[in-house]
């Protein structure tokens, strides 16, 4: 370098340190050492520590803390931990497409998703996998027996199925698949439509709309949307879920701190409104739940009922995070320093190698607000009508009890999901039931005839389908009983 240059440099220099604040200097100066520090604990851990430890094993480490540091919803996740993440908000994974729960010494298939590869196999809720890939499942958790049977797309697994009143083993090739899950299920009490959102994940409103299009058909004008225990989820999703039932004007507005995101406002253009609506809400209603039900109530889109919300209207955005070393290697190649893989993508057109990144970081960046300009977090929503959570009565929840499928007709010694949700009922209603499982023994039996005989029905303790049927109205009016926030929703529906 010339005299010159170096002179214009060093005057340049000089005249930045002349008009920054001494605050700033001395900011910069403490972040130096603040550096410094770090990297001397970082090589003390590798002099003195009797044991094996990696550099990235260490810088996640000091992220993670870093993260830690902030508001509970911040958090800074490894690969896999972001991977088990991003799985659940988009809504999708690689599999089979059940649902399944630990019964006995195998796991009992609880659910069988459309169209899914177990579908297509034949697999029905009831059924039993005793072994994955010739590996038996006794003695295995379920967290291992769920990573055995999940894998790539397009691989092969071989399971070792009991079919739902059968004890013999069938071997079942299926080919995984994604499978979509959706957090949304809906049904049709005596002309009042029941939608329930577990969460707002990426297939949330294309399920509510097919549950609302479900509702259009059979001129059910009348919804209670249910969403208690729902901790949020996308954004996205929240306002094109609000859309079904805001009035046009303002949904939400969303306020940044870093002029990196834009402040933005989310409208609907529903012209009128098509339903009489009820939200269901209680205190785990949070997030994207909270954008819903502040945005029904502000409008008078809809009645809340239950209990105050959770509170929680900061916003996060999930960033991939550079190596050290892919960090320093985009600076040599674009002249930037860039820690967000995305920043790569969306501004350089630079697609990072999966081992450019050494994890995510989920980061609180802004706070919304509800139309009427309500800050909420900390506070949360209050029902417009009050009324309390509804207890749990003999260990059980009333609204996690599924309908019975009228797919077979179990009898004693049959086994299934059915007899295990006919078990819950009954026992709900009073009758002698040993602890709920998947099998009809003889107490069982002895309760379904008495059922029977109690509902006008030939009492021979055959669950047929016209006891399936009794079992199901019996559930409708355990849950209008237990259930006292669904029965004020009913209520004011009916009005």
């Amino acid at each position: 370098m010339s005299k010159r240059v170096l002179k214009i440099v060093l005057a340049i220099t000089l005249v930045l340190t002349l008009v920054l604040p001494q605050t700033a200097f001395a900011e910069d100066t403490a972040s130096q050492k603040n550096i410094e520090y770090l990297k001397s604990v970082m090589d003390m851990i590798k002099e003195k520590y009797k044991g094996e430890v990696t550099d990235q094993q260490l810088i996640e480490g000091a992220l993670k803390g870093m993260f830690n540091t902030m508001d509970k919803y911040s958090v800074f996740f490894d690969p896999k931990e972001a991977e088990e993440f991003l799985s659940d908000v988009g809504g999708k994974y690689y599999g089979i497409g059940v649902g399944v729960n630990k019964s006995d010494d195998y796991i009992l298939i609880t659910k069988v998703f459309a169209a899914s590869p177990a579908e297509k196999a034949g697999i029905i809720p009831g059924d039993k996998i005793v072994s994955v890939d010739g590996k038996s499942l006794i003695g295995v958790t379920i967290d291992e027996a769920v990573t055995w049977i999940k894998g790539d797309e397009g691989t092969e697994v071989t399971l070792g199925i009991i079919k739902s009143g059968q004890t013999n083993v069938t071997s079942v090739k299926l080919q995984r698949a994604e499978i979509k899950v959706s957090p949304v299920t809906y049904d049709i009490r005596n002309g009042i439509g029941y939608i329930k959102i577990e969460s707002f994940n990426a297939n949330t409103d294309e399920n509510v709309s097919q549950a609302l299009s479900e509702m259009d058909k059979n001129n059910i004008t009348k919804i209670v949307l249910d969403l208690r225990n729902n901790p949020g989820g996308e954004l996205d999703q929240a306002i094109d879920v609000a859309r079904h039932f805001v009035p046009e004007g303002p949904i939400t507005k969303l306020d940044y701190k870093s002029d990196y995101y834009q402040d933005k406002q989310y409208n609907s253009s529903l012209k009128s409104t098509k339903y009489k609506l009820v939200l269901l809400v209680n205190k785990m209603s949070a997030s994207a739940s909270e954008i819903v039900a502040g945005a029904v109530q502000d409008t008078n889109a809809g009645t809340l009922v239950g209990t105050k919300t959770f509170g929680k209207s900061v916003v996060q955005t999930i960033i991939p995070m550079l190596t050290p070393e892919a960090y320093a290697k985009y600076e040599k190649k674009l002249g930037v320093k860039l820690l967000d893989a995305f920043e790569l993508i969306n501004k350089y057109q630079v697609q990072p190698l999966n081992s450019d990144v050494i994890g995510w970081s989920k980061i609180t960046v802004g706070e919304y607000i509800t139309p009427k300009g309500r800050v909420i977090n900390n506070v949360g929503l209050d029902p417009d009508v009050k009324v309390d959570d509804y207890a749990i009565v003999k260990d059980l929840d009333v609204n996690n009890i599924q309908k019975l499928t009228k797919t077979v007709k179990p009898t004693l010694g049959g086994e299934g999901i059915d007899v295990l949700n006919a078990e819950k009922i009954l026992l709900m209603s009073g009758y002698d039931i040993d602890k709920p499982d998947t099998k009809l023994d003889a107490k069982t039996y002895n309760a379904i005839m008495k059922f029977q005989k109690d509902n006008g029905l030939s009492p021979y303790g055959v669950m047929d389908f016209s006891t399936q049927k009794a079992l199901n109205d019996k559930l409708d009016k355990l849950i209008i009983d237990i259930d006292k926030q669904y029965t004020k929703a009913v209520e004011i529906l009916n009005k």
